[in-house]
C-alpha cells in the first residue's frame, strides 16, 4: 500500500505540470486555478469527514491554515498557472526543484530566533551552493527568451514563498488533522484566486472550452489535488519524512518525460543540466541532519 501511494504521489504531481499547461488551453490561469481548488475542496472535506476528521470553526483555529493556503494555493499555485502562460511545463517544473534548497535555507537562517530551526551542515550547505549553481544555469538570462524571463522570475519566487510557509507548518501543523489542514487550505486558496481573477478582469475561458482542457481540469481536481494529498499525507504517517522526500527526484522527470511526450517540450541540455545540479544539491541537503519538527503553540 505505501509503495502504491508513493507511486501516486510521484507520477501524479508530476503529471499536474503538463495538465495545468492543457488546461491553458481554454481556460485563464487565475480562474482555472480558483475553479480547481473550489472544486477540489468540498471532495477534500468529504474524504476527511469519511475518516472521522472532526472540522473546527472557531476563528482563532481557523486563521493559521487559512494563512498557510493563501501563501501555498492562493500566490504559489497562482503564480505557476500564470507563468505557464508563457513557459512549457517541463521547464516551469525543472525551475521548482529547488523548493527544498530555499526551505533548507531558510531554515537555517531562521535557526538564531525561530525555535526549533535547525542548521546545516557542510553537507547541507555544499548542497545548497551546487543546486544553486544548478538555478543559475536554469535562469541564464542569455539562455532564457526575454519575453519569459519574468516569467521563470515568478516561479522561482514562488519557490521562495513555498519555502517560507514551510517553516510557518512546521510551527502549526499540530494543531490539525492533515486533511483538515488540506481543505482549509483549498478555501482560502480559492479565495485569494477568485479575488486576482476578479481584479484582472478575467473570465473562466479566453476560447472555446476543449476536451483536453475539461479532462485537465477534472485530473487536477479528482487526482492532482485529492488523490494526490491523500496519498501524500498517508505517506507521511506510515514513511519518514526524508523518505517521502525522495518524490522531489522523480516528478521533474516525469514532468520533462511527459511534456516531450505530449506537447513535444524539450528544455534543452542546459536547462537539464541545471535540473540534475540542483536534484543534486537537493539530495545532498536531504541526506544532512534535519531540523526537528517545531513545537504546537499553546491554544
Amino acid at each position: 500500500m505505501e509503495l502504491l501511494a508513493y507511486a501516486v504521489v510521484c507520477l501524479v504531481w508530476g503529471s499536474t505540470y503538463l495538465a495545468i499547461k492543457v488546461g491553458l488551453d481554454s481556460f485563464n490561469p487565475f480562474s482555472f486555478a480558483a475553479l480547481r481548488y473550489w472544486a477540489a475542496a468540498p471532495l477534500m472535506g468529504l474524504l476527511a469527514a469519511r475518516a472521522g476528521v472532526r472540522f473546527r470553526f472557531e476563528l482563532r483555529h481557523l486563521w493559521p491554515a487559512f494563512g498557510v493556503g493563501v501563501l501555498f494555493i492562493g500566490l504559489c499555485n497562482g503564480m505557476v498557472f500564470w507563468a505557464e502562460t508563457r513557459l512549457d511545463s517541463s521547464y516551469t517544473a525543472l525551475l521548482i526543484t529547488a523548493s527544498p534548497l530555499w526551505t533548507a535555507l531558510l531554515s537555517a537562517l531562521a535557526g538564531s530566533w525561530l525555535p526549533g530551526e535547525g542548521r546545516l551542515g557542510v553537507r547541507g550547505w555544499l548542497g545548497i551552493a551546487v543546486g544553486f549553481v544548478g538555478s543559475y544555469f536554469l535562469l541564464h538570462p542569455e539562455k532564457v527568451l526575454p519575453e519569459n524571463f519574468f516569467a521563470a522570475l515568478v516561479v522561482e519566487g514562488s519557490v521562495v514563498i513555498w519555502a517560507v510557509g514551510s517553516l510557518w507548518v512546521r510551527r502549526v501543523r499540530e494543531r490539525y488533522h492533515p486533511l483538515e489542514m488540506a481543505t482549509w487550505q483549498m478555501v482560502s486558496g480559492a479565495l485569494v484566486l477568485s479575488f486576482i481573477a476578479l481584479v484582472r478582469g478575467e473570465r473562466l475561458l479566453h476560447s472555446p472550452l476543449t476536451a483536453g482542457a475539461a479532462l485537465s481540469l477534472l485530473y487536477l481536481v479528482v487526482f492532482g489535488s485529492c488523490l494526490a494529498f491523500s496519498a501524500y499525507f498517508f505517506l507521511l504517517r506510515a514513511w519518514p519524512a526524508t523518505r517521502v522526500a525522495t518524490s522531489a527526484y522523480i516528478n521533474p522527470v516525469v514532468a520533462v518525460s511527459l511534456g516531450w511526450l505530449v506537447l513535444g517540450e524539450w528544455p534543452g541540455p542546459e536547462a537539464l543540466l541545471g535540473g540534475v545540479l540542483v536534484l543534486v544539491g537537493v539530495s545532498l541537503v536531504l541526506g544532512s541532519p534535519q531540523p526537528p519538527p517545531a513545537p504546537a503553540e499553546p491554544e
